[in-house]
This record gives C-alpha cells, structure tokens and sequence, in this order.
C-alpha cells in the first residue's frame, strides 16, 4: 500500500487566499482514496463539483459553503456531507482562519461498503451539515490514521468502520435486513489469526477469507464481542508481546520490529496508551528488578 502526496501552495477552485497551509494525497488501495487537510487558511472556493462524495470535518473556524440553494454554517466539530455531481461554493466564515480536513471517497467505494451493510440503492445525504462530536472524533481518527499510519488493519477498519456508520446513520437508503450467524465462531478464529500472525502487516482482506464475512459485519461482531476493533485488538498483542521481550532486555528498536510495529515510535505510542508508560520505562524498570 502506498500513497501519493503533494503539498500545495495554490489550487485552481480557489480565490482571494490571504494565507495557506495545504496538503492533498491520495491512497490508490481504496480506489483512489483522494484527501485533503488545510491549517489556518482564509479562502473562498469558486462554484464547483467533484465526481466522488465529499466527507469533512472542521477543526476550527466556521466554514461556509452555499449547497443545494442553502447557506450552510459550519463550527468545529461540524461533520461535511456532499453527493457527488453537486455543486457548492466554499469560504472562511466570520473572517476566522479554517482548520479543516476533507475525505473523497469514490462512487464505488461507497456503494461497496453500502452493500456491505445490506443498503441498496446510491446512498444519499440529505444533511450538508451534521452535529455529532463522536462522530467528527471518528472522522478526524479516520483522517489523521490514513495520514500517519502505516498500518493496514488499522487504515482498512477504520475506512470500512466509519463509512459504514456514516452510511447507516445519515445516508438517505433502503436498509436490507441482516442476516446474524456464525458470529461466536468467527471472533474466535480472527482472535487465534491475530495471536499466530502478529508480527505480519494484517489486512482486512485477510481476516474476510478465514471468516466468509464481509469486512463491515466482521468488525461489528469482533466489537461487539470483544469490546474493541481487530486492529486494536492487534496492537494489544503486539504490546503484550513487548513486554516479554522488553523483559529479557531487549533494545526498544529491535522489540519493534520484533512485534510487527512499524518502528520505534510506533510502538511507544500504543504501548504507553494501553499502559501508561513508554517501553523504555518498561524495559528499564524490568531489567532493574532483575537485578536488585
């Protein structure tokens, strides 16, 4: 998996810019996933359309967007809807500097993961704007991982996760009954995959063939289950794991690699969430114990 970056300082949709801070890349793995994150910028977006949807969150500042013959104000925390083909305008409202991130994912990817829910149809947003500070957390978590990670599993749940839950809650569908079975057989054996292959880059895909399940109702059983996602599940044993390893006095670098993480700070990062401290703290401790 890879990605394409290119940092801008100008765009031809855009006018009367006093101040940029722009960045835009695409992930060819999700069918061209384009992104787009802007930093205190002031700007105002000519009348245009894009052929994918349009999923966004404001981190700061009001953006204004005139969309389906409505002016639509939005703060932070404010979640962005817009249907592919639509056009809209774009500024800096109340002449405040914008934060703000945009997610555009393609036509087939969304009615990929809608028939993975059971919806049938071409999803629709009705709402341009949505008022949901968990869900602009999980946004915002989407957007930052597919930026900073490297980690399949969790790029891959996250996308189908997030999607999925926009979908069900805000797409304007017809919703097919689902189908529950095999469920308790599945968590066990995603559980045992994670456990025998932690120090290998996991996809999704992997996970779907050992299950026959498709990767939205997989990650809603395994959390339901287990009470969090198989990527973070992964982390949990790559931590556990750590500690073993950090135990017989092992370099931090060296456990990294050893458990599967992508580097040295990946690993402090999840292991000081789930324990509080950094591995080196760890190690050091373990390795004074043994010795006092």
């Amino acid at each position: 998996m890879w990605k394409t970056e290119v940092v801008a300082t100008s765009s031809s949709n855009m006018s009367n810019c006093t101040r940029q801070n722009t960045k835009f890349w695409l992930i060819p793995e999700f069918d061209n996933l384009e992104l787009f994150r802007a930093k205190v910028i002031h700007y105002n977006y000519a009348r245009h359309s894009h052929s994918s949807y349009s999923i966004g969150i404001i981190e700061a500042g009001v953006g204004g967007n005139h969309y389906q013959g409505t002016t639509y104000l939005a703060p932070p925390k404010s979640v962005i809807f817009m249907n592919p083909e639509e056009a809209h305008t774009g500024y800096s409202a109340e002449e405040l500097p914008l934060t703000y991130r945009m997610l555009y994912p393609s036509i087939d990817l969304i009615h990929q993961i809608a028939s993975e829910v059971e919806i049938s149809g071409s999803p629709y947003f009705k709402d341009a704007v949505v008022q949901n500070e968990s869900l602009a957390r999980n946004v915002l978590s989407l957007h930052t991982v597919l930026e900073q990670s490297q980690d399949r599993l969790e790029q891959q749940s996250l996308l189908v996760e997030v999607l999925s839950a926009i979908l069900l809650h805000y797409a304007d569908t017809e919703i097919r009954s689902i189908r529950l079975n095999k469920e308790h057989y599945a968590v066990r054996l995603i559980k045992e995959y994670l456990h025998d292959n932690f120090r290998a880059n996991i996809s999704l895909e992997q996970l779907v063939e050992i299950t026959n399940l498709n990767r939205s109702y997989l990650i809603r059983v395994f959390r339901q289950a287990v009470g969090m996602p198989p990527y973070t599940y992964l982390n949990q044993i790559r931590v556990e794991k750590a500690k073993q390893f950090l135990g017989q006095g092992i370099s931090v670098a060296d456990v990294a690699i050893a458990v599967g993480m992508s580097d040295q700070s990946h690993l402090t990062r999840h292991f000081k969430r789930i324990l509080g401290i950094t591995p080196g703290h760890y190690r050091n401790m373990s390795i004074s114990f043994k010795t006092d």
